[in-house]
């Protein structure tokens, strides 16, 4: 776990180098029995979408309006905006791209709002977009109410949570205050944006010793018998099988209030929500519990990161996925990339072969998005039609 908690770690910092996408953009062609294969219309490629970190991609109008044209050449269908910062690396995590009365605005994004420059872009040229809104993971919130800061047992001492390897951020995810927080931003998107979907993310603690704040603890032993501040986290017990439940079904409790008031307020907008591998069982996150609740989940396949083969996306993420999700609850799993090309074409090829019902791949980048780079992933799906 400690080889997979530090790609991990890696992977959430966002530090991927645009270098890594300039080495692989000229994928090899196709060969001449491919290009004669892509000829016949039985296999269509999947669906590309993208997600787009806003301080990296959007500062003005023009660099939203170059990127959409790009995204429409392209054929991509949905575009997953960052409306509220993930990282605390550019900005603090929690400050905003749009014009919010509730959460505090990124600086320089004052008289620029991206989700609305955003919308206007895609939706002439036929494109959905998702607001990507993170939850939990949010400084902003954190500075404004101290009392939200996610606490955690170290070693039967409870501390406030700022990351293990880097400075960062978590406000608790049980705290009443901090979910009526989180989801008052998700209302405002949806009431003032005619956005077509909603992409959650960081829907999660941090680590299984936490949180053991005064609310946290005195909520646990009222409900489950017991106190976090007691628990050993290093030994597996059925008592820390019972808090790891409770933990999980507050997150699943709190997907389902997204969802009923996402459908108070506009019913045809999807929700959706960027998930963890199942090999992170301490972040309290299990998609079993809140799947019937998403129109769409989106597995986080990162597997060169933490250190997996390619086949690993479709023999154990996947099949996770498909055991945990609802009928109704789409599959979108995500790259980032990296791996070769062949890497990427096997990897779409066998997602085709063994879960048929999906029909689309999410696109990650952590840097500005290069013409190179989605040109790229056109011809992966390309070539991973022609192989199916």
């Amino acid at each position: 776990m400690a080889i997979l908690w530090q790609g991990f770690r890696q992977k959430l910092r966002r530090v991927l180098s645009a270098s890594v996408w300039a080495v692989c953009a000229a994928a090899p062609p196709l060969s001449s029995a491919a290009v004669e294969a892509s000829a016949q219309p039985a296999a269509a490629p999947l669906g590309i979408e993208l997600i787009v970190r806003t301080v990296n991609n959007f500062s003005n109008r023009e660099d939203a309006a170059d990127f959409f044209e790009q995204a429409e050449n392209a054929n991509v269908s949905v575009v997953h905006v960052n409306v509220k910062q993930d990282e605390d690396d550019e900005r603090p995590s929690g400050e905003v791209y749009y014009a919010s009365a509730i959460a505090p605005i990124a600086a320089g994004y004052e008289h620029f709002d991206a989700l609305a420059a955003s919308i206007e872009q895609a939706h002439q040229r036929g494109i959905k977009v998702y607001a990507w809104l993170p939850q939990f993971h949010d400084q902003a919130a954190m500075r404004a109410h101290p009392e939200w800061q996610m606490i955690a047992n170290v070693n039967g001492v409870s501390k406030a949570f700022h990351g293990k390897n880097d400075l960062e951020y978590f406000v608790n995810p049980i705290d009443p205050a901090v979910q009526a927080y989180q989801l008052s931003v998700i209302v405002e998107v949806v009431k003032n944006y005619p956005v077509d979907g909603i992409s959650l993310d960081w829907l999660r603690f941090d680590d299984v010793n936490m949180d053991v704040g005064p609310y946290t603890r005195q909520l646990a032993q009222t409900e489950i018998g017991l106190d976090p501040m007691h628990l050993d986290f290093s030994t597996p017990s059925a008592d820390l099988d019972r808090w790891q439940d409770w933990r999980a079904g507050k997150i699943s409790a709190y997907v389902q209030k997204v969802r009923q008031a996402i459908q108070a307020i506009r019913p045809s907008v999807q929700l959706g929500a960027f998930v963890l591998p199942p090999e992170f069982t301490e972040v309290g996150q299990d998609v079993a519990l809140f799947s019937k609740d998403l129109d769409e989940v989106l597995p986080m396949a990162y597997f060169k990161d933490w250190k997996f083969s390619p086949s690993w996306v479709s023999t154990k993420l996947m099949a996770d996925l498909e055991r945990k999700r609802t009928p109704n609850t789409v599959i979108k799993p995500t790259l980032d990339g990296t791996g070769t090309f062949k890497h990427n074409v096997q990897i779409l090829t066998d997602i085709q072969q063994d879960f048929p019902d999906v029909n689309a791949i999410a696109w990650f980048s952590a840097v500005y998005w290069e013409p190179a780079q989605i040109k790229r992933i056109v011809k992966i799906h390309r070539a991973a039609a022609v192989k199916k």
